[in-house]
């Protein structure tokens, strides 16, 4: 299915996609058979050709993060058009269960590349006076659908929660196993057990705190013992290794573990056209709690001194956090250990306070996890990224390359819409000559043969002949020339380096966007111990086939570890 499509032939046989999905592997893989199926043979029956085929497995249609929808809409945009005219989809619920991305795809992405969709299964094509309507009503029907699944879903993981079965996730120091003897053997369901393995752990992590360990020195220890923590015997889509500081404290209030299970304290939501889901809180009275005192792991007394003692912890604030925003945080990776680096502390110097970048993981999981102790002061790595990567913009050279880049894509892209837009009034001309041609030819049946309709015939055929011959030649008019000046780019870049400082969460975005991580590797030379500092600079959208081009300076530290 990933054969590069090939580019658009001048033939008129209209050229279309075929798109499939469905969501889940309890769904049976046949039916992407059956819907392509259905597809070829729409598209056999009008003599259309298909050039593409695109198929989207066990993904939700609840948003636009998969990989086949986004390989065709990167088709469809193609530089000198689309390589289809059309996209064929069994059912429309299949594009998109979404209004706001399907009409965003349909009507947006692929209208704007003249790319229709059709859905086979009403002959409804995207193009039709009333298909914006026809459209809204379907995806809105598919919407509703949706809820109505998952109102069902959730009534039924209602009705296990209070009856002591599993409802789905993870907790460590218990395990999920099939009930003996179910009542529906084609539906089983599952029940929670103690893995004793595991929950030795916890009662030792519960003891630990109450005897005054802090959340960091419990997750060092656990980690210096070499303890498997929770995650990491499981696939997530960021490796997670050793305990941390956040996992201990979310242990010390999971009241799972004084048999209190609490069920539906949180609803999911999706975020509009993304696969991640955002949390937020469901109010108390909407909490579902059942009591089972024979999976309580931790004894009351113990639960008891823990809470409290955390307590009296209430209200504090843990060294190093806060509301700020740093410009570099979430940008930075430990060579070290793979990592991200973060403020863990702060030095106070003159009545000023320094926030301090150092590994988190050995912040939090302790030095047997990661061995690099190396801080660095926020305000000097901001100065010195900052300053590599405006050394590298404004060099002579690099925007040289700029302009020179600009010129070549504006030209391309006025040049392309020029052969299209002419392409298309071409082809409109002989649309509008067909039926001029048409209607004279129906009048010529009605009222008989005339010379003077004759010779009218004649010369409309004539003109239609003409237009045909010109359609191949449209477009050849090349785009006026807009040549950016060098001065005006380096304002622009100047601009830019004050808006990342003034705006830092602005500014974390467009550093992310183009620099990607930054790796800080630790250096030690002549007893100097600084940071040197990696990065993919990444200038695709101004300078094409830069990706390789590197910022490599080094960041000198204070002497603290």
């Amino acid at each position: 299915m990933n054969e590069p499509l090939p580019q658009a032939p001048a033939s008129t046989q209209p050229r279309v996609a075929l798109y499939a999905r469905f969501s889940t592997n309890r769904q049976d893989a046949r039916s992407i058979d059956d819907q392509l199926r259905r597809c070829q043979a729409y598209a056999s029956l009008r003599d259309w050709r298909v050039v593409g085929t695109y198929a989207d497995l066990h993904v939700s249609g609840s948003h636009m993060e998969r990989g086949e929808v986004q390989r065709l809409l990167s088709d469809a945009r193609r530089r000198g058009g689309a390589p289809f005219q059309f996209v064929l989809v069994d059912d429309l619920s299949r594009l998109s269960r979404d209004v706001g991305d399907m009409w965003r795809v349909v009507f947006g992405d692929l209208a704007s590349a003249n790319v229709a969709v059709v859905d086979v299964s009403s002959g409804v094509v995207s193009t039709d006076d009333v298909s914006e309507m026809q459209f809204g009503a379907q995806a809105l029907l598919g919407t509703m659908l949706r809820k109505h699944v998952r109102r069902q879903t959730h009534r039924g993981l209602e009705g296990r929660a209070l009856g002591g079965f599993c409802t789905g996730g993870r907790t460590f120091g218990y395990a999920s196993v099939q009930e003996t003897n179910p009542p529906d053997p084609l539906h089983p369901r599952k029940v929670r057990v103690i893995q004793e393995e595991q929950a030795v752990t916890v009662r030792r992590i519960f003891t630990e705190y109450a005897n005054g360990s802090g959340y960091a020195a419990i997750a060092a220890s656990l980690n210096a013992d070499g303890v498997p923590a929770p995650y990491d015997a499981t696939r997530r889509p960021v490796p997670r290794h050793g305990w941390a500081g956040s996992t201990i404290r979310a242990m010390l209030f999971n009241r799972a573990y004084i048999g209190e299970l609490i069920w539906n304290r949180r609803q999911f939501s999706n975020r509009p056209g993304q696969r991640a889901r955002k949390a937020r809180k469901r109010p108390v009275a909407e909490h579902r709690t059942t009591t089972r005192p024979e999976l309580a792991i931790v004894s009351r007394e113990l639960w008891d001194a823990v809470h409290s003692r955390l307590g009296r912890r209430a209200g504090g604030r843990p060294s190093g956090t806060g509301s700020r925003t740093y410009l570099l945080s979430g940008l930075l990776s430990c060579a070290t250990c793979g990592g991200n680096m973060s403020v863990i502390g702060a030095s106070v110097r003159d009545g000023r306070r320094y926030p301090q970048f150092g590994c988190s993981a050995r912040k939090n999981k302790g030095r047997s996890v990661c061995s690099n102790g190396m801080t660095i002061s926020e305000d000097k790595l901001n100065k010195m990224v900052l300053g590599a990567l405006s050394d590298a913009l404004l060099a002579p050279g690099c925007i040289d390359r700029f302009v020179a880049r600009f010129n070549a894509r504006v030209a391309a892209a006025q040049e392309g819409n020029a052969v299209e837009e002419a392409r298309a009034q071409a082809l409109k001309a002989v649309l509008d000559q067909e039926e001029r041609v048409r209607r004279l030819t129906d009048a010529v049946v009605q009222a008989g043969w005339s010379d003077a309709l004759g010779v009218r015939l004649k010369q409309e055929e004539a003109r239609l002949a003409a237009l045909r011959q010109d359609v191949p030649a449209a477009g050849e008019t090349a785009g006026v020339r807009i040549v950016p000046h060098p001065a005006k780019i380096e304002t622009y870049l100047r601009d830019l380096m004050g808006t990342l400082y003034s705006t830092p969460e602005r500014g974390r975005q467009l550093l992310a966007k183009h620099l990607g991580k930054i790796t800080l590797t630790p250096q030690v030379v002549g007893g100097r111990r600084y940071y040197e500092a990696t990065s993919n600079f990444d200038l695709s959208v101004t300078l094409a086939g830069d990706r390789e081009a590197r910022v490599r300076d080094n960041y000198g530290c204070g002497d603290r570890i």
